[in-house]
């Protein structure tokens, strides 16, 4: 019986095939998102389709054109059998020869098998300032065709890859001073437009250092107690979501950003009893930080500066506390409640308990 693999254009009528691979693949969350609007090339061995991958083309600044792997997917019950590279290997050659100059892909954070798929190939993390770099002005467009304005907790990987990269402390502070305007502005939508207090520009990016600086602290100290080396990367990605909800309504939508392997070649499931616990402590200086608000509200006098810097403090912290612990699905499936939940399902309902049990007493 032949064995050989041959990666072919999609005909029209096995749309409804590989529409079911892909919920099959993705899920059906994910694949409420999936469309295969572009050019579509498929996996076959023996008659049997595998899996495929939807491609896109569009226009980049300074001359360049780009090629988009929109979506890759294979049958989960033949992972691990060469169709993802195959399927990887004939986009990039599809785009070679379309005359691409750039090339990307939207990967999740924490999927290091679609992360080493084009780690091999070529591909690279683009930074958020690699980007503007590469890119200038244009980088909106880039991040329109490429859906990198709301795919949070999502790298962008392209090729050719960054020449150096931004500094992890670097896109720590940058996310936090991105967080904290979007922080004041919706402050500020939240009186209406009418005024904006001075004490604004203080007491939102106090209360963001205060949270985010815990976390990162936390879980930094988790990971060199298990000597194990963990980078930050910021979620750039996040950010348009979050002014959008913050001149909507008033509301914030943190955008932590997370610490991830140093390598670009792990496996999730190897990981995540080391994981766990650095995201357990990511959410142990959120819980109690919240909690002691709570306390202070409920038994302690402060002065009207004072009540106002611990109604912003506690506005920022629970926001926080939800997405980094309670939600663990989409879209907070990046942040650190899901890496408990798979790590220990009963450790994430004890922290998410007391989680949604101070929302209750508040």
């Amino acid at each position: 019986m032949s064995s050989t693999m041959q990666i072919r254009e999609m005909r029209p009528e096995e749309a409804k095939a590989v529409g079911a691979i892909s919920r099959r693949a993705f899920g059906p969350i994910q694949s409420l998102f999936f469309s295969l609007k572009g050019h579509v090339l498929v996996a076959e061995r023996d008659g049997d389709l595998l899996g495929g991958t939807v491609l896109t083309m569009f226009k980049l600044s300074r001359g360049r054109k780009g090629g988009l792997v929109d979506w890759i997917f294979t049958d989960p019950k033949v992972h691990g059998q060469g169709a993802g590279q195959a399927l990887t290997e004939a986009a990039i050659a599809y785009f070679e020869d379309e005359g691409c100059t750039d090339m990307f892909a939207s990967v999740e954070g924490y999927n290091p098998s679609s992360g080493k798929l084009f780690a091999t190939r070529g591909f690279g993390i683009l930074s958020p300032g690699a980007q503007f770099r590469r890119f200038g002005m244009g980088i909106f467009a880039m991040w329109y065709h490429t859906f990198h304005f709301m795919d949070l907790g999502h790298f962008l990987w392209a090729r050719p890859p960054a020449e150096k990269s931004d500094s992890p402390a670097a896109q720590w502070w940058g996310g936090l001073l991105l967080n904290a305007a979007i922080f004041c502005l919706a402050l500020w939508r939240m009186q209406g437009f009418r005024t904006f207090d001075p004490l604004f520009l203080l007491f939102a990016p106090l209360s963001l250092l205060l949270f985010l600086g815990a976390r990162s602290l936390a879980m930094l100290a988790a990971a060199r107690a298990q000597g194990i080396c963990l980078r930050y990367r910021a979620w750039e990605s996040g950010f348009p979501i979050s002014l959008l909800i913050a001149l909507a309504s008033g509301d914030m939508f943190s955008v932590p950003g997370s610490y991830y392997p140093c390598t670009d070649h792990w496996r999730y499931r190897e990981w995540v009893p080391k994981l766990g616990p650095v995201a357990l402590a990511g959410i142990l200086p959120t819980l109690l930080i919240n909690w002691g608000l709570w306390a202070i509200g409920r038994f302690g006098t402060l002065s009207p500066q004072l009540a106002l810097g611990r109604s912003i403090a506690v506005m920022a912290g629970m926001v926080l506390g939800l997405l980094d612990t309670v939600i663990i699905v989409f879209p907070a499936v990046s942040f650190n409640g899901r890496r408990v939940w798979d790590w220990k399902p009963w450790v994430w309902a004890l922290v998410a308990a007391a989680t949604v049990g101070l929302f209750v007493i508040a």
